[in-house]
């Protein structure tokens, strides 16, 4: 479990406008799954957003934001009940004095990882002072780590670096995780990803080489359509067709341009003109460029059903004004109603008028909505992920282009030597995620994760039926002889599985193997029938 607090841009933001976000209002509310306020007097959603929002407003001497935004995420596979989620949301909150804030909280369900979205008014509703809890981070993270061993969750390291550092336990440094983060959702690599999975190789080879000189550097650079540029007081890499740039320290220690003058002597700029091997950016297959037409067919259709929308509504409402007036001037030229009848009978006109336009604006006001959701653009990784739903390979291939690791409590059915399957069970299937997991529901609490190269189980305990769908996948996928990783009691269970439901299955382990084989063979000589004696 991983509690992390979510900063508040300047400036900007209302508790409004986060309700809406983790509500995901601007989406019917697909991603969200459970909905809890607490700490307010209404049932009806709106009325506690607002009665919230009028409560903050009361403190007007405070500048800084006025609601704590924390997530608390789940390893994947894991999906704690909801009183569990309310008992962790209570005790988290009231770890740094702000269980008795009026609050909102949502779990989304839309990643790989279940998580928990709280946001919580930092006025205290009896003193109405803005609080900012001392030491917060750390308060937190030591609950955190109660709550896994109350609940018997998965353990998260929850140590700050620093005292790892103390203790002489080495841990990787903090990267810029923006480049990264941009890659996951969209689909499309920033520069320094393209530059470390296309590039990085042969610019180490240039670096090893101790006869390699600064133009050899050049001109690996140079085929892949970048150059070395000296940049305020240091050196960047940079695309020669494009105004993108990165650091080139964040590429290879060595590329800083203290170290290359030292390598190469005064650092010069590259003359090379010849014609790239390789591009950044360029369309690589045949899903981008369908996307792209997709999403241009999108805004050019928005944009002519707005026009006639527009249009329509514009006619309509000049028609309704000509009616109305024509009634206004009928009552007005009548020579038999007198004054006081005439400014009755016109107020209702008026009235008649006004609830028509208002009828008239809230059909159009949809009609509006219905276009903007039709021609919604949505990131390539959501693209892919729509096609693979419907059960295109190709499409969770290209998703699953980011590797994935193996943790160690992972309980994992695979290919002996981890080879690829892209297939997926259509008639299993819940979700895709932006990572290519397919998610196979196999049992009312247990899920089969399908990362491609080995599928991931998160069973109930005593559910065989769900242990003898998840390997008869594992077989249509790899083969009769799987590669089971796991625990001991997991392998136990796989074991017992396959005897009971007489499994055609071996194992690269060599022990269970030799445990199926002599289970297999004490079952065969118990079914062989005794001859009896003869007279």
């Amino acid at each position: 479990m991983i509690v992390k607090k979510i900063a508040a841009k300047k400036g900007t933001g209302s508790f409004g406008g986060l309700a809406n976000y983790i509500l995901d209002k601007s989406n019917d509310g697909a991603k969200a799954e459970e909905i809890t306020f607490s700490n307010c007097p209404y049932d009806n959603t709106e009325q506690n957003i607002a009665f919230i929002q009028s409560m903050q407003s009361l403190n007007q001497r405070t500048t800084r934001d006025k609601t704590l935004h924390l997530v608390v995420s789940f390893p994947e596979a894991e999906k704690p009940s909801y009183e569990q989620l309310q008992d962790i949301e209570n005790v988290l909150l009231k770890s740094i004095g702000m269980a008795e804030h009026p609050r909102l909280s949502v779990t989304h369900t839309n990643t790989a990882n279940y998580h928990l979205h709280i946001a919580v008014s930092r006025i205290d509703p009896i003193t109405l002072n803005r609080s900012d809890p001392h030491r917060d981070i750390p308060k937190l993270h030591q609950k955190a780590e109660e709550l896994e061993e109350k609940h018997r969750l998965k353990k998260d390291n929850h140590t700050p670096n620093y005292l790892l550092e103390k203790a002489g336990i080495v841990f990787k440094p903090k990267q810029h995780s923006k480049p990264k983060d941009i890659a996951i959702h969209s689909g499309v690599d920033s520069l320094l990803t393209w530059i470390k999975e296309e590039a990085l190789d042969n610019i180490k080879e240039i670096l090893k080489d101790p006869k390699s000189s600064l133009e050899d550097l050049h001109q690996v650079l140079a085929d892949h359509n970048l150059e070395l540029k000296p940049r305020g007081n240091g050196i960047v890499i940079a695309d020669k067709t494009r105004k993108l740039f990165v650091k080139a320290s964040d590429v290879h220690r060595d590329l800083s341009k203290g170290k290359l003058e030292k390598r190469y002597g005064e650092f010069k700029t590259s003359k090379i003109t010849t014609t790239p091997k390789k591009k950044f950016g360029r369309p690589v297959n045949e899903y981008w460029k369908r996307y792209q037409e997709l999403s241009t067919q999108k805004r050019s259709t928005k944009t002519e059903e707005l026009r006639l929308e527009k249009l329509a509504r514009t006619m309509i409402r000049e028609q309704l004004k000509k009616k109305y007036e024509a009634r206004i001037n009928k009552i007005k030229a009548d020579p038999l109603i007198n004054k006081r009848h005439k400014a009755q009978a016109q107020k209702k006109v008026h009235e008649q008028r006004k609830a028509e336009l208002t009828a008239l604006n809230e059909t159009f006001s949809k009609k509006r909505k219905e276009i903007y959701s039709s021609t919604k653009q949505t990131s390539y990784k959501e693209y892919l992920m729509e096609l693979a739903l419907s059960g295109d390979e190709g499409a969770l291939k290209e998703l699953r282009k980011q590797k994935q690791e193996i943790k160690p409590d992972d309980k994992v059915l695979m290919h002996p030597k981890k080879e690829v399957s892209h297939s997926i069970f259509k008639s299993f299937i819940s979700k895709v995620t932006k990572q290519g997991n397919a998610v196979y529901q196999v049992g009312k609490n247990s899920t089969v994760t399908d990362k491609g190269d080995h599928l991931k189980l998160s069973l109930e305990s005593k559910s065989d039926e769900a242990m003898l769908q998840s390997l008869k996948m594992a077989v249509a996928k790899y083969g009769n002889t799987l590669d089971i990783q796991g625990n001991l009691e997991f392998k136990k269970r796989v074991l017992m599985a396959t005897q009971k439901y007489d499994l055609k299955v071996n194992f690269a382990d060599p022990q269970m193997q030799k445990i199926k084989t002599e289970t297999q063979t004490r079952a065969d000589i118990t079914k062989t029938p005794k001859k009896g004696m003869q007279r």
